[in-house]
């Protein structure tokens, strides 16, 4: 079972806390910094420190971090002893995953703010991040001891129990393990009775219940976490592998469906649900929620594929035709004309396009798209999805022609040996009707079923496809078509489906 506890932020840094500006004088003017807006006649604005925090924070909501912290870093070389800059600039860098340097910041904050038991919450919970175990442990009892009706730094040493225990356990040390989970559970109880709908402690309290298999019990806290909040993605998650432990498969099927509902492009989720199916005897829905993780994680393949080669319209072409394989048409399409805006000739491009409108039953539009292509170079895919346009029109010799064109040999063209064979018949001709059985049966043996009277001797296996020269195809359109020039446009950012976890 894997660690899903939520390790959310659990004091706010940003304007957090009190600054400790040094004192002013008539003579010494409050520090300044370059604000990044000028004035008309182009020269900086002063701003004070204080104020560039301010501005920094609203850039930071705007999601302008670069200059946020650009504003802060200023800000605190003009006033070392601002806290709130420090704050600000640690949430930052803990965002970038740049904990060390999280906990400088928060360092400097805690020598000008000793006895502020947030703060030392705060770097404590940055230490944990880093399983700085015990500097963690540490901070948690010291802000404990100045502030004993403070519940969070309760709940977060209950998480540090929790890790060294699965530390323990990674040692070989198994007889400690249990104890560190049982004394997890009583930093958690004694978060919870100063704060008894601290939703985190709810789940973390479940989730080393879990740890201890005492299924139960933790399945009724992840069930407390879920009444204070029903978007509490981690509980449900948490709750239906808790279930699935327990031998209860349709139960973690429901709670694993709503924290899909919750977060759709989490594929952990996905895979446990697959899992549960499977414990539960449905094979078939299990393995539609494992093609659609290995679909999500080829896709999140393409767009890293797409981010470090942004010119190559193959690699727009291969997000194009992945993406049509879930029936996102309009995506696809942008992605072909995102190809064709780098390469107007790219023929992969033109015959995606050409399929999603035969996806979409445009048939008409399909066929002059394939006939424009045909019509400029020879193209077995094409070919062949215009032999699938006319089978669909009906016209049973147009689509043979374009079939054997393309080299093509499977049920598909087997039908249109069929169906022709059926006309041929019905007009009398019987010597016509009966060949094309025969050729039929030779692509599809299982055809012999329903066509007894073709003889065994003249239905040898089928035929598998093979590769062709591309001069081979004949590159005459059936039905004369005005050509479709392909719509220019820039190509549309990548935006990664990558799986992400808890």
């Amino acid at each position: 079972m894997r660690k899903t506890y939520s390790w959310a932020l659990l004091l706010g840094l940003v304007g957090c806390g009190s600054s400790d500006p040094a004192p002013q004088t008539a003579q010494a003017p409050a520090p300044s910094v370059a604000a990044p807006a000028a004035t008309p006649a182009g020269a900086p604005q002063k701003i004070t420190a204080e104020q560039a925090v301010t501005l920094a924070q609203e850039l930071i909501q705007k999601q302008d971090i670069n200059t946020a912290v650009q504003l802060l870093n200023e800000a605190i070389l003009a006033n070392p002893k601002l806290v709130d800059a420090y704050t600000a600039r640690a949430s930052l860098l803990a965002d970038a995953k740049l904990y060390t340097r999280a906990i400088q910041d928060m360092d400097a904050v805690i020598q000008l703010q000793p006895e502020n038991a947030k703060y030392l919450n705060t770097r404590g919970y940055f230490h944990l991040l880093l399983q700085n175990n015990d500097a963690a442990m540490q901070d948690f009892n010291q802000a404990i001891a100045l502030d004993p009706k403070y519940a969070q730094p309760l709940n977060n040493r209950g998480l540090v129990r929790i890790s060294q225990g699965g530390f323990h356990k990674q040692s070989g040390e198994l007889e400690k393990v249990d104890g560190e989970f049982a004394k997890a559970v009583h930093e958690f109880d004694a978060a919870l009775r100063i704060d008894p709908k601290y939703v985190d402690a709810h789940n973390n309290r479940g989730f080393a219940l879990s740890l201890s298999k005492k299924y139960d019990e933790a399945i009724a806290s992840f069930s407390k976490a879920i009444e204070l909040n029903d978007k509490y993605v981690n509980a449900w998650n948490n709750r239906g592998q808790a279930q699935a432990l327990a031998g209860r498969p349709e139960m973690a099927i429901a709670d694993f469906t709503k924290a899909i509902e919750l977060q759709p492009a989490t594929m952990e989720y996905h895979q446990q649900r697959a899992d549960a199916y499977l414990a539960a005897g449905k094979p078939e829905l299990a393995r539609q929620d494992s093609d659609h993780v290995a679909w999500s994680y080829e896709l999140d393949a393409l767009n890293r594929q797409l981010n470090a080669e942004p010119k190559n319209p193959e690699s727009w072409v291969a997000r194009g035709n992945h993406l049509q394989k879930v029936a996102r048409w309009d995506e696809a399409v942008q992605n072909y004309d995102d190809a064709l805006k780098l390469d107007q000739d790219c023929t992969d491009a033109q015959v995606g396009r050409a399929m999603v409108l035969f996806q979409q039953q445009k048939l008409d539009d399909a066929l002059v798209a394939c006939n424009t292509i045909l019509k400029a170079n020879p193209n077995r895919d094409a070919a062949s999805l215009r032999g699938d346009i006319f089978f669909q029109q009906g016209k049973y010799d147009a689509a043979i022609a374009d079939y054997k064109t393309s080299q093509r040999f499977d049920s598909q063209v087997a039908q249109a040996y069929v169906k022709r064979s059926e006309l041929r018949k019905a007009s009398g001709e019987i010597q016509q009707a009966s060949a094309d059985m025969v050729q039929a049966v030779r692509m599809d043996p299982s055809l012999r079923a329903t066509s007894p009277e073709v003889p065994v001797d003249e239905a040898p296996a089928a035929v598998a496809p093979g590769a062709f020269p591309v001069e081979a195809v004949d590159a005459t359109p059936i039905e004369s078509a005005s050509p479709v020039a392909p719509t220019a446009v820039e190509p549309a950012a990548v935006e990664p489906v990558a799986p992400s976890a808890p």
